[in-house]
């Protein structure tokens, strides 16, 4: 499932991949160990239940046309969330498609500024709004996300949109695998175009690796209910396997461009130069038994320094920094062996 959720910089798992080569290291061969899958393997009726926590910390200056000295130079957007991820049936017309209707139960964001910010109520009351809203996902027979309803309806701001609709991608460790599966100690990597920065020739290059298999543990454990001492005790004597996954995303700028300016922004008569760089890195607990996401934790680091021109040689320097870090836990699922 090409699916990762944070608001940006994660552009990483959420895309699909343009290409992959992957390799066994430190561990069992290919061809002797055992294969498995790490997408996740719903079924209609199935309900799960995530809990979620996103912080982005964005400290940017701008300068020229659209210098805004009053304004926020350091922002913090912290956003928590538990949602309900329950299994739709396929149509009928879409074979090997997968619907997922995600509720968000409780969706609560804090946003704090180091000066004044009249926009930090807009923004907070963005994501809170989430809360008792439904959003629809159509997922095609490779899991990637084909079709988003309800989203349009519920927000407006463009990074609570993109959190809405990230947050499933963090669901499939797996994405941009290769096919029939991978063993402890193999590497797979895939490369997508950065094409929604303002700077050309970019890539988001994603580098995963299978490294063990443990005990399941969600990092967040006083998120979900205590269980019964009888539901713990079986939970102990058979706890579920998880396969942990290591992946590293960085951006690259894979062969010289002679015009760094996207065709967007030229088409719209504006030019840019200057620079976007940007690193993640995420670990990954995939339950081997349903390819379930138990956990999920991210970090992630942008720093910028873009100049816009337009035609009429007025021109706004853009620089700063944006620091994210994300975490998805299994509140309530099956995790017992069967």
């Amino acid at each position: 499932m090409s699916l990762s959720f944070l608001p940006s910089p994660a552009p990483s798992q959420s895309r699909p991949p343009q290409k992959k080569n992957s390799k066994a290291q430190n561990g069992p061969t290919v061809e002797s160990a055992p294969r498995v899958s790490l997408s996740p393997r719903f079924f209609p009726g199935e309900s799960i239940r995530y809990s979620m926590e996103f912080e982005t910390t964005t400290s940017t200056s701008r300068s020229g046309l659209a210098a805004d000295p009053e304004g926020p130079s350091k922002l913090v957007i912290t956003w928590d969330a538990t949602i309900l991820l329950q299994v739709l049936p396929a149509e009928t017309n879409a074979a090997g498609n997968i619907r997922l209707r995600t509720t968000y139960e409780t969706s609560t964001a804090h946003v704090t500024s180091d000066t004044f910010d009249p926009a930090a109520a807009a923004t907070e009351e963005q994501y809170n709004k989430l809360q008792g809203k439904v959003v629809e996902f159509t997922l095609d027979a490779n899991g990637k996300v084909i079709l988003v309803a309800g989203l349009e309806d519920i927000v407006e701001g463009e990074k609570a949109a993109q959190a809405a609709r990230e947050w499933i991608a963090q669901l499939d460790a797996g994405s941009g695998a290769p096919a029939g599966g991978v063993t402890v100690g193999q590497t797979w990597s895939s490369d997508q175009p950065a094409s929604s920065l303002p700077v050309a020739g970019l890539v988001w290059r994603t580098e995963s690796e299978y490294v063990r298999n443990e005990t399941c543990h969600p990092p967040n454990l006083e998120a979900s209910a205590a269980p019964s001492s009888a539901e713990a005790t079986k939970e102990a004597q058979s706890p579920e396997t998880c396969a942990v996954i290591l992946t590293r995303l960085n951006l690259l700028r894979p062969k010289s461009v002679r015009n760094p300016t996207p065709d967007d922004y030229r088409k719209n008569g504006v030019q840019t130069a200057g620079k976007w760089e940007g690193a993640a890195q995420s670990l990954s607990y995939i339950s081997l038994r349903t390819g379930l996401a138990v956990s999920v934790t991210q970090t992630g680091s942008e720093e910028m320094d873009v100049t816009l021109t337009t035609e009429k040689h007025t021109s706004m320097r853009y620089a700063g920094t944006v620091l994210s870090r994300s975490q998805v836990a299994l509140v309530s699922g099956d995790l017992r062996e069967n």
